[in-house]
């Protein structure tokens, strides 16, 4: 009987386990949909679609659309994107859903890169300030360095020319070197650049390659700020890092290809003319000059309103410069499947430069591709392809055959054109000067840059959460430079062609291998990195320079008569490393990580070859504490951190430590002659920075305000610097380490969601304060750089050290000179017996006391250095239109105005500002312009704070006004996605300087800063674009 139960028993069990997954089967249900862009009603791919509870999971397509086969009919389906609010829908019963999603305040989700890896934002503890793809679509014209601008806190860009592909001198946090330079480490795509500008033939410009890179091809920029955030590059790092990543196949797309095609059309001018005399103006002015200097001024243009000189006018200004049209074409090709992804882009510019019969045309070709080759193995090949072709001219102030220079300094009465046959003329007048416009079209300078990049690694996971990854970087970059110099510019007898030819290639090889580890283990969670590197750059050169060319119709160099210099140089740079990195979080609350690295380089010297950098970093996440309970309603998320490390730097000379030789293309008794060059220096080493740095970030009501604040203390020893020693030796000076710099400072960040619904309304503002100051120096000794740039210990680097203008002498009498003896004298210029001031020249501030006014009078007259610098910006969207607009502040930095010195001092037959005009003329003018004399004989042009300007502004540098075409209206054509828009650059720029330009710098020295020689003047735009995406 119980046998028989038993198995009826059995039986009921077995048939209703087999009666379950019938029944679930059917109370589950297919379910599909559509996710579209709340407030743009368009379509959103790769929005992740997943059953609450369970693991069953799907994405949106290229159209929005999704779907789920089996689905319990009961459940809860979350949808899920970065930059979206995530949404929990439950069915209840449905099988079809539309789904909007609206853009999230809060940023906390998202992914930053790192070191060697990526983090969640929440969980960083240095200090990085990052920039998306989005923010540079809002500029279509910028340059990576242009669209960064005002945007870092920290972060110091000053554009140093407005011609295209022009260097820039950038400074994160401060200068923390002397020689070494400032510019920051960049890495893209994981390889580091060391990216120098590139100087000219002529010595007149600089070119960042960083200028070249298409922004278009960027999805993100991270910027490392503090020691421990850079630390783990070591030797490179002590100017701050810039993470670059470019964008590949668009995630969860199918391999069908999304097609973007963008194009933008400018129109480009100077922003400002120079307020310089007209004909009338300078013809009364340059009388009064040669008076002034004992010379003849009855000259028959002057005097003869009959001459064909007497009543023209010419604003060279207008001859030089143009309305430019400038254009930029974007191709791209991304798309992606579970074990294939690639990204593809094509880039051509063409941008006339503001300066007649010069041209730049830029090409860019990219390749990102990615293979799953198992599901433990992965690989990605890197390739890009970058030429530049730019037909440009002198632009140096300090360069007598710079047309940019001649058309401020020529003289306004005189043509382009001879009167009689209407040619164009080399010289003008009486061969006084040059024609401005003649030099722009015969001085020809071309300038061709090629470099081609290739990246390929494989990585492959060993067991759970260790991944082991190896690459092999290799790029090859050849520059080409030439000019040349009709003889009818020449000024000697007999007159000379002057050529010059310059090539250049760079190789660089590198093989990168990483170790990476990550668990998580209940609320804690452990990660790592240990990897090893090493590198190799070879760089040769040529450079040629010759006269006497056969014909001056054909100008190779190799039809020169005569060579006056040649020059061969070959260089090569190995380096080592070997760096590691710890993290630890628990439960995202308590934040820890470490970093170590060494580096190895052949630069320095067999006594200090190796580095070490370390960096630690905390965090606290006190928002999670129970005790900040009483917030949540207001305090979203609040972290506070701390970190401490050392960087450093090796941007000097690949042999400076070495004694080395080169060969003279001079001869002696029919041999060559070498000479020594350098001292040896086998204590050569690095220069190190440590740093420390606080901050705080808060996240306020679930994302709607987001502050960042960070207070940090820098402090660099053992500067690279090339000590002065006796002339006796045989050499000016010695590379060794001595001197120190300290800066500190503070930032602010702070961004807000204002409105967050149809109309969304963002904005974000941030200020940083640094102040810097030379710690120690060489012997106690100063520097003086240039004349006027000095660096001094416990001053701030390159302040202004110069002769104080008290004003001008009214009269001839009033220069009056009261010795401590009491007797009466004059002042004088240079010496006890040189020449006395009189009416119209300048008061000089005599410092010590003894009538004569020389060197020792100098004094520190003004700081380059802005006491902040800040930025704006400001994002309306609503529907299709937004409207993006951003301004740079800059405030407290003086500028030398050598420009306009130069111009003053009428050193050839050359125009006057219109500041002239209130010159003081005769005897009992009181004025603070002095009298104008050729030659500037008495030194009232002398760099001194007459020629120091304000440099303060606040500058709108872009706006953009775009059109979104909604999604529907596009349906049966085909297209994805179209956009319009309008923006300019450089619209407004409020401020005092008389200058083009207040963002001046005429070198990356830091020790030389807001110096204004009259470079290429930056440019306004004006931009009409389109994209489509297929």
């Amino acid at each position: 009987m119980n046998s028989r139960y038993m198995n009826l028993h059995m039986k009921t069990i077995l048939y209703l386990l087999f009666l379950v997954p019938s029944f679930l089967y059917a109370q589950s249900v297919a379910v599909k949909g559509t996710v579209v862009h709340s407030r743009l009603e368009e379509p959103l791919s790769g929005v992740s679609v997943s059953v609450k509870g369970t693991a069953i999971m799907t994405i949106t397509n290229l159209d929005g659309i999704f779907s789920l086969p089996r689905v319990p009919a009961n459940a809860t389906l979350i949808f899920s994107f970065v930059g979206m609010e995530t949404q929990e829908v439950p069915l209840n019963g449905r099988t079809s859903l539309n789904i909007a999603l609206a853009e999230s305040a809060s940023s906390l989700d998202e992914i930053v890169v790192i070191g060697y890896g990526t983090q969640e934002k929440r969980d960083v503890t240095g200090a990085i300030t990052s920039v998306s793809a989005d923010d540079m679509e809002t500029n279509p014209g910028a340059t990576i360095n242009s669209a960064l601008q005002g945007r870092i806190p920290g972060m110091q860009i000053v554009t140093t020319s407005g011609e295209p592909g022009s260097g820039s001198d950038i400074k994160i946090r401060g200068a923390s070197s002397i020689n070494g330079g400032s510019e920051p480490l960049y890495i893209i795509d994981g390889v580091p650049i060391e990216a120098s500008n590139i100087a000219s033939i002529d010595g007149d410009a600089t070119f960042s390659p960083i200028a070249s890179l298409n922004p278009n091809d960027i999805e993100s920029i991270e910027v490392l700020k503090d020691a421990a955030s850079g630390a783990i590059y070591g030797s490179r790092a002590a100017n701050g890092v810039v993470i670059i990543t470019t964008k590949g196949g668009n995630k969860f797309q199918s391999m069908r290809p999304r097609i973007t095609y963008d194009h933008t059309s400018s129109l480009v001018s100077i922003s400002r003319k120079l307020d310089v005399m007209n004909g009338d103006q300078f013809r009364t002015a340059y009388a009064e000059a040669r008076a002034n200097n004992g010379q003849d001024a009855t000259q028959l243009w002057v005097t003869n309103p009959h001459h064909p000189y007497y009543n023209r006018t010419t604003d060279w200004q207008d001859v030089i410069f143009r309305t430019a049209y400038q254009s930029r074409n974007d191709l791209s090709l991304r798309g992606s499947s579970e074990t294939f992804s690639y990204g593809v882009s094509l880039g051509y510019r063409d941008l006339e430069p503001v300066i007649t019969s010069t041209g730049y045309k830029q090409l860019n070709m990219r390749g990102n591709f990615s293979y799953k080759l198992s599901k433990k193995i992965s690989a990605g090949t890197n390739v890009s392809y970058t030429n530049v072709d730019y037909n440009r001219i002198l632009s140096s102030s300090s360069n007598n055959y710079s047309a940019l220079r001649a058309a401020v300094f020529t003289n306004p009465v005189f043509s382009p054109y001879d009167p009689l046959s209407g040619e164009l003329v080399d010289w003008l007048g009486q061969r006084e000067t040059r024609n401005p416009l003649a030099m722009a079209q015969k001085i020809p300078i071309g300038f061709k840059r090629n470099m081609i990049t290739l990246n390929q690694f494989v990585s492959a996971e060993l067991v759970k959460g260790l991944i082991l990854k190896t690459s092999l970087y290799t790029s090859y970059e050849t520059i080409k430079q030439s000019s040349f110099q009709p003889k009818t510019f020449d000024s000697a007898t007999p007159r000379r062609d002057f050529g010059k030819f310059s090539q250049s290639g760079t190789n660089k090889l590198m093989n990168e291998n990483t170790l990476t580890y990550d668990k998580k283990i209940g609320k804690h969670r452990i990660g790592a990195v240990v990897g090893q590197s090493i590198e190799r750059d070879f760089a040769e050169g040529i450079r040629l320079d010759g006269e006497n060319y056969i014909d001056s119709k054909v100008t190779p160099i190799q039809t020169a008569a005569r060579f006056t210099s040649i020059s061969q140089t070959e260089s090569e740079r190995i380096m080592l490393s070997f760096f590691g990195r710890a993290n630890y979080n628990y439960a995202s609350r308590y934040l820890a990580s470490f970093t170590l690295r060494a580096d190895g380089s052949s630069r320095f010297g067999s006594d200090k070859r190796f580095g070490y950098f370390p960096s630690a970093s905390v965090g606290w996440r006190f928002s999670d504490e129970q005790f900040m309970n009483f917030s949540k309603n207001v305090l979203t998320d609040g972290k506070m951190r701390a970190s401490v490390g050392i960087t450093g730097n090796q941007s000097i000379s690949n042999y400076a430590w070495q004694g080395a030789f080169s060969a003279s293309s001079s001869r002696y008794d029919g041999n060559v002659i070498i000479n020594h060059n350098s001292l040896m220096n086998t204590n050569l080493g690095w220069e190190t920075t440590t740093q420390y740095n606080v901050g705080i970030d808060l996240t306020l009501y679930k994302g709607r305000i987001n502050i960042t604040a960070d207070a940090y203390h820098k402090s660099s020893k053992d500067l690279l610097f090339n000590f002065p020693i006796n002339y006796y030796t045989g050499f000016g000076s010695v590379a060794t380490n001595f001197g120190s710099i300290e800066n500190r400072g503070l930032e602010f960040l702070v961004e807000t969601v204002n409105i967050n619904k149809k109309v969304r309304w963002e904005t974000g503002f941030n200020i940083s304060f640094n102040r810097n100051k030379i710690t120690e120096l060489p012997e106690g000794d100063d520097i003086l750089i240039n004349g006027y740039s000095l660096g001094r210990i416990g001053e701030p680097i390159g302040i202004f050290f110069a002769h104080k203008a008290l004003g001008v002498y009214d009269r001839d009498e009033s220069n009056v000179y009261l010795a401590p003896d009491g007797t009466e004298g004059q002042y004088r210029k240079g010496a006890a017996t040189g020449e006395a001031f009189k009416g119209g020249d300048m008061i000089w501030a005599d410092l010590d006391n003894n009538g004569v006014i020389d060197d020792a009078d100098r004094m520190i007259i003004g700081n380059p250095n802005p006491k902040f610098i800040a930025g704006f910006t400001n994002k309306l969207s609503y529907g299709g239109f937004s409207l993006n607009t951003i301004f740079y502040w800059s405030q407290g930095n003086m500028v030398m105005n050598e420009f306009r010195r130069r111009r003053n001092q009428m050193l050839v037959t050359g125009n006057l500002g219109q500041d002239a005009l209130r010159r003081w003329r005769q005897q009992g003018d009181i004025t603070d312009f002095p009298m104008v004399r050729y030659g500037d004989a008495m030194e009232n042009f002398r760099p001194s704070s007459f020629n120091l300007e304000n440099g303060s502004f606040i500058r709108l540098k872009e706006a953009t006004l775009s059109y979104r075409v909604p999604a529907n209206y596009l349906k049966g054509l085909f297209i994805h996605s179209a956009s319009a828009y309008i923006s300019g650059t450089n619209l407004l720029t409020w401020g005092k300087y008389s200058g083009y330009d207040p963002e001046v710098n005429s070198s990356t020295n830091p020790f030389v800063q807001g110096v204004d020689n009259g470079a290429f003047p930056k440019s306004r735009s004006y931009n009409l674009g389109l994209r489509i995406q297929f």
